[in-house]
């Protein structure tokens, strides 16, 4: 796992613990499913979309989304965040 995606992953751990709807226990991995738990309800999956556009400074296309793309922390990486750290890192 690179840095980026550490600091990422920290990132949307701080953010989905300070808006948890319930606690967890053992405490959130990159693997928990956040919504099958209802760590995060769906009306929190909208302000978490907010976040990811205001992290990645790309608007998020709502009509393109699956269910799947909020399972747990590393699919939200994989889904918003892996392709932006390619292309900077392509650019660099």
């Amino acid at each position: 796992m690179s840095q980026r995606e550490s600091e990422v992953k920290q990132i949307l751990r701080e953010w989905i613990g300070q808006h948890a709807h319930r606690s967890v226990n053992g405490g959130l991995r990159d693997d928990t499913p956040i919504l099958e738990q209802r760590i995060i309800t769906s009306l929190q999956v909208m302000e978490l979309i907010l976040f990811i556009q205001k992290t990645t400074r790309r608007r998020v296309d709502v009509s393109q989304l699956k269910p799947c793309s909020f399972r747990s922390i590393d699919n939200v990486y994989k889904t918003f965040f892996a392709e932006a750290t390619t292309h900077d890192h392509a650019a660099a």
